[in-house]
């Protein structure tokens, strides 16, 4: 193509923004049970949402934003497709690039919009009714061969990820080409129904990752990205290629650690996630601000949107948010990212004739392969057909008739020759036959196979329903677009009104120019309020991003300072400088390798060891012979040394041993052994042990006087001339003898 070919086509290049739609979700049961209230407003048919200011007392302090289309809680799954996808859709199939993503917050309704419910066909959401769109449009195309793949991956922790073969060991990289970005080993199925291709989402569904936080139980803990490329051209011969393409993108929510509660790995996912879409906010306001530059490379997800953001494609951002109270502030951030995308313009352009369109190397193929099974057909037609020769019978009877008995024998060895030579001859062919019906077979389910993959419109449908239909859509896309052009000129009149109050208003006194003048103070005084209200309001959110973003530093910090103290005590010091040394890091895909290509020409290589401590590798048999110790174990030890053996003397001693102890004396000392619980005291415990002590000195005294007394008359008969005074002098002795009482043991005391 020439230069001037070039730039005539560059002038025909038609920008456009992107369109911006938002959707807000209805009160969840737990804002229901939290009686929170209800903040956001959504004006369908102005375009408008305002939002309240919960910590306002006056409620007047509302903020406004103006969309491209805005839908609240009534709206239902075919409203936002008619009137939002479906345009989008039919200008893939007409050669453009597309992108439909979702955006929000955790939790409020995008993998609902995008994917919908798998049971319910009136809840089923954009994906499935692309796939009805896409192929209601080939099944009514006349004259028009179609050639359409899918292929489901999903960036998890900043990895790419094939959904459609989870356990490929293939690493999966992003690399720019003419085209625009593109993954090279990405695994794409060929899809001949609408049937096949929701097969395929759900396939790709369940190797999805989720998981589950305090703000939803089924959160995507990954962006996916479902991709539908589909390539077209008329029967003819010199019919061009067209290429569309449709990347339908689920996104995982924004996530502050303070309401997910998130913890290990749910808080490094979290880290990526707020990361990746920081990036894309980035994205957005360098590509509203005009920036020259523009950071893509920042992470994988803004490279795989950079066609559609600002290039090649045309793309519809749906916001989606949630109306409580408590998620105000994520409310606010995702509005003003929202409509910052509005300004952002792209250069939609059809796609003819690409170089990787694989319709056309198709076509070539089915034909090449017709010419050759025609050939081979034509071959198999040329080939020689021998004669069966006669059989024994007959020429026994011919042989018998026209020549003698002695003759008979030497012609039937000729004619044996010759059968044998027909035989061969017969086998041969019969071979060669039945390899090239095998190739024509071959080639003619190679055929078939081709021609399945392709899709020719047309089929089995009655014109009228056909025309019908095709009007049907037309009309849908004519509704929708007039309904954009309405909003956007109801709020063209809008501003307008402002702006021409003053030269409408004829005043007839100074008075009430005065006061209208006075009108028109307040509301730029309010004007410049809310202006630095809003600017307050930004402060505090950055300031919120960044003590989110500290807090989530120092977690990942803490679980950084845990592994490199289990490196330092438990690693040693050799490996753990040999791995410091031969860490690089990939600033293309951001992330910590070991090299292991770090010898240079002049290091020499050691030589590797078959076991540690040992100065040559050995083989295991080598190692087992110097084991068992056998005769020829000397030729396999690596030094020159003798071994000699001690005689080691001859053992005189035993071993000590415990002596043994009776089983019941064991018990009795491990019951000895053994804790009690403390014993509590109290006033009556104390008076009983009182009464006890009273009661044994009383029964002491008693047995000592009695024991006197038996004593005294023993002695009675030999000491009766002794004086009353040496008696009294016994008994005073007696009682000034007499021990103090004190309680006995009583032994253990059972539990």
């Amino acid at each position: 193509m020439s230069r001037s070919a070039k730039n005539k086509e560059n002038k025909n290049i038609r920008n456009e923004c992107v369109q911006v739609v938002v959707r807000c979700r209805p009160l969840s049961n737990k804002e229901e049970a939290g009686n929170f209230q209800r903040v956001v407003e959504v004006f369908p048919s102005r375009g408008v949402i305002e939002v309240i200011n919960p910590n306002d007392s006056s409620k007047d302090n509302r903020k406004m934003f103006t969309y491209d289309a805005v839908y609240d809680w009534n709206s239902t799954q075919q409203n936002v497709y008619d009137e939002v996808v479906r345009p989008l859709v039919s200008s893939v199939l007409e050669g453009f690039n597309g992108c439909v993503f979702a955006y929000g917050q955790t939790g409020t309704g995008k993998t609902f919009t995008m994917e919908g419910l798998k049971n319910d066909p009136e809840q089923s959401g954009v994906i499935p009714r692309t796939f009805e769109q896409i192929w209601s449009h080939i099944n009514r195309a006349q004259n028009m061969n179609f050639l359409v793949a899918v292929s489901y991956l999903e960036i998890y922790m900043e990895e790419l990820r094939d959904l459609l073969k989870p356990n490929t060991t293939e690493i999966l990289e992003l690399r720019e080409r003419g085209s625009g970005i593109v993954v090279p080993n990405l695994h794409s199925v060929l899809c001949k129904s609408a049937e096949e291709m929701i097969y395929v989402m759900q396939k790709g569904n369940k190797n999805r990752t989720t998981g589950r936080t305090n703000m939803n139980e089924h959160s995507s803990r990954s962006h996916a990205i479902f991709m539908i490329k589909i390539e077209m051209c008329e029967t003819g011969e010199s019919s061009t290629v067209k290429v569309g393409k449709l990347n339908l993108i689920d996104l995982a929510g924004s996530e502050r650690q303070s309401k997910t509660g998130a913890t290990a790995d749910r808080l490094k996912e979290a880290s990526k996630i707020n990361r990746a879409l920081s990036s894309l906010g980035n994205v957005i306001s360098a590509l509203a601000e005009k920036s020259p530059h523009v950071p893509y490379r920042d992470s994988k997800l803004t490279r795989l949107l950079q066609d559609s953001l600002g290039g090649n494609s045309k793309t519809i951002m749906i916001a989606n948010i949630g109306p409580s109270e408590y998620n105000y502030n994520e409310t606010i951030t995702t509005l003003r990212y929202a409509h910052r995308a509005k300004t952002i313009q792209n250069k939609p352009v059809k796609n003819e004739d690409p170089q990787d369109a694989k319709l056309r190397e198709y076509q070539e193929e089915i034909e090449r392969l017709r010419k050759l099974i025609t050939d081979r057909q034509n071959r198999e037609k040329s080939l020689p057909r021998i004669k069966k020769p006669k059989t024994p019978k007959q020429r026994k009877h011919s042989v018998e008739s026209e020549v003698s008995d002695s003759e008979d024998n030497s012609t039937t060895t000729e004619e044996n020759e010759k059968e044998e030579k027909f035989a061969a001859l017969d086998a041969e062919t019969k071979e060669a036959l039945i390899k090239e019906r095998e190739l024509t077979n071959q080639l003619n389910k190679k055929l078939e196979e081709l021609e399945s993959q392709l899709v020719r419109g047309g089929k089995n449908i009655l014109d009228t329903y056909t025309e019908r239909q095709m009007e049907l859509d037309r009309r849908l896309n004519e509704i929708a677009e007039r309904k954009k052009r309405e909003i956007e000129m109801q709020q063209q009149l809008e501003l307008q009104e402002e702006s021409t109050m003053e030269i409408r208003e004829t005043f007839t006194t100074l008075q009430q120019e005065c006061e209208l003048k006075t009108k028109k103070l307040k509301k730029c005084y309010m004007k410049c309020m809310a202006l630095k209200q809003e600017i307050s309001d930004t402060k505090d959110e950055h300031n919120r991003d960044r003590r989110e973003l500290e807090s989530t530093q120092n977690e990942l910090i803490k679980e950084l300072k845990r592994l490199l103290l289990i490196i330092d005590n438990f690693v040693p010091a050799e490996v753990k400088s040999r791995l410091y040394s031969s860490a690089r890091y990939d600033e293309e895909q951001e992330e910590w390798t070991l090299c292991t290509n770090l010898i240079s020409e002049n290091q020499s290589v050691r030589r590797p060891v078959a076991v540690a401590g040992r100065r040559r590798p050995m083989s295991d048999y080598a190692l087992q012979q110097i084991k068992h110790k056998s005769k020829d174990a000397i030729r396999f030890k690596g030094e020159n040394l003798i071994v000699n053996e001690l005689d080691m003397p001859l053992r005189t001693t035993n071993e000590y041993k415990n002596p043994k102890v009776s089983a019941s004396l064991q018990a009795v000392l491990q019951e000895a052994m053994q804790t009690e619980d403390d014993i509590d005291i109290t006033d009556s415990f104390a008076n009983q042990m009182k009464m006890r002590l009273d009661k044994i000195t009383r029964r002491n005294v008693q047995e000592n006087n009695d024991a006197d007394q038996i004593k005294a008359r023993a002695k009675s008969s030999r000491a009766s001339s002794m004086s009353r005074s040496t008696s009294s002098r016994s008994i005073s002795a007696s009682r000034k003898n007499v021990t103090t009482a004190y309680p006995k043991a009583r032994g253990l005391i059972p539990k």
